[in-house]
């Protein structure tokens, strides 16, 4: 259930015009942009990908093949039965080129049956354009998490080593479909090339390989290490909605001491107004921070309540935390709850495992019920690999985590009939760009606050 189902809640309020926008981009003359070649097949409709020529995987990838009437890319694996290495690897899959776009993955659940195989795994994506697109697929994990796995001494592929396509690798999107063989709706908007494709071809788009920490480079910035982790590859991007008719608070200029704030405000005006309740620790307290500074408090005032806890047992005691709330902020009528980076850190020295995150999450919700406060599931920000992940046996899970704790949210959420908060068409094709490997900011940050807003005022 989407947070629009606050409606009847919350005062409704209209959005203001913008000039910004998704518009179709040409694809003319910039195959030459493009450093490694595809191979079509004609008669299967299809282009071969290349593969990288070294990879934790290589023994187990046999090939990568795009079906552009499809939108999907497949991985051909050897046979289970031949000596394969990983039997359920997970994969994360990132286009890049007019926009940014995240592969969605057949299968890539935490309730799907451990015990059988696929030989062939499906990604399927979105864009809003057709084009010439780069394509980069790395292995996260030889086998998948599942509801009941321990993952706490499970390690993750290298990541300097866990590419399966080959950099400069690219395919050819013929068509825009909305409707996908999946259950995900159309994106709102997208990470858009801030370049003109068709008027100048001098300045092409290049390849945004995903960005991560390699073990060794937490404590230096050498510049091995500052190949893996620049944020300069972001900056040829902003984010455009679908619809013409949103125009965002947000501040511009060369620097912070000269910037200056745009956007209308007017669309987050009108109604009676009411409390909204951020409940969580760091990415809760920045968002109500970054919305009080984008002026978006104009009819529903937001406050941080610190939530945190390490450990399962330490979860036990949140209907008294919640009390406590209530009484200290008696106008909180609603709060939202997101709460899951710390149980899947390194600060309970162990994760908390998806039965574990299953019971806590059921059991905060019906805490906040029982003391009258509505209860809105924000899902949780996806985060980049650092060298707590990468490191063997891992000492962070979040990695390993966040996903499996966002699908048990969605669980929750369809079977409380509680609304949420999905930001992932904003958030994951960015995840890896936090400057501090960990949290939004900036623009990210303040289209995601933007968004939110919106929808709760909706």
């Amino acid at each position: 259930e989407s947070i629009a189902a606050t409606s009847s809640l919350l005062s409704s309020n209209s959005y203001g015009n913008s000039s910004s926008s998704i518009q179709p981009v040409g694809i003319a003359d910039v195959l030459s942009a493009l450093s490694v070649a595809r191979k079509s097949t004609k008669a299967n409709d299809s282009e071969i990908i290349p593969i990288s020529s070294s990879f934790t995987l290589s023994g187990d990838v046999i090939n990568i093949i795009h079906l552009p009437k499809e939108n999907e890319i497949r991985i051909q694996l050897k046979s289970s039965s031949d000596g394969r290495r990983c039997m359920n690897p997970t994969f994360r899959g990132r286009l890049s080129g007019p926009f940014l776009a995240i592969l969605e993955w057949e299968h890539d659940s935490i309730f799907a049956n451990p015990n059988k195989t696929h030989d062939i795994i499906v990604g399927r994506y979105q864009v809003p354009s057709a084009g010439v697109y780069f394509i980069e697929i790395v292995t996260t994990l030889c086998n998948s998490i599942t509801y009941l796995s321990d993952f706490t001494k499970q390690c993750l592929e290298d990541p300097r080593n866990s590419r399966i396509t080959e950099i400069g690798s690219s395919l050819n999107i013929l068509a825009v479909r909305r409707k996908s063989k999946t259950n995900l709706e159309f994106p709102l908007g997208f990470w858009k090339w801030k370049g003109d494709i068709e008027g100048n071809l001098n300045k092409r788009y290049t390849q945004l390989l995903f960005r991560f920490q390699p073990v060794g480079c937490d404590k230096t910035n050498s510049p091995g290490c500052q190949t893996f982790s620049s944020l300069s590859r972001f900056e040829d991007y902003d984010f455009v909605w679908n619809d013409l008719s949103i125009e965002d608070s947000m501040y511009v200029g060369p620097d912070q001491k000269r910037w200056k704030r745009t956007g209308d405000l007017t669309q987050f005006q009108g109604g009676s107004e009411k409390t909204v309740c951020f409940a969580g620790m760091s990415h809760s307290r920045n968002m109500c921070d970054q919305m009080n500074f984008l002026e978006l408090n104009q009819t529903i005032k937001v406050k941080h309540y610190e939530t945190k806890f390490e450990k399962p047992e330490q979860g036990r005691d949140l209907v008294k935390k919640f009390k406590e709330m209530r009484k200290e902020n008696d106008n909180c009528s609603f709060t939202v709850v997101a709460v899951g980076q710390w149980p899947g850190s390194f600060q309970g020295g162990r994760p908390f495992l998806m039965p574990e995150w299953d019971d806590l999450m059921m059991e905060i919700i019906t805490s906040l019920q029982r003391v009258g406060s509505y209860p809105i599931i924000r899902l949780l920000h996806k985060l980049p690999v650092v060298e707590r992940d990468a490191q063997c046996p891992p000492r962070d899970w979040r990695i390993h985590a966040l996903s499996g704790y966002n699908e048990i949210l969605r669980k929750i959420g369809k079977e409380m009939n509680i609304p949420i908060i999905d930001t992932e068409f904003i958030i994951s094709p960015m995840s890896d760009s936090y400057a501090d490997l960990a949290h939004p900011t900036m623009q990210l940050a303040w289209r995601e606050d933007n968004y939110i807003m919106r929808e709760l005022i909706r």
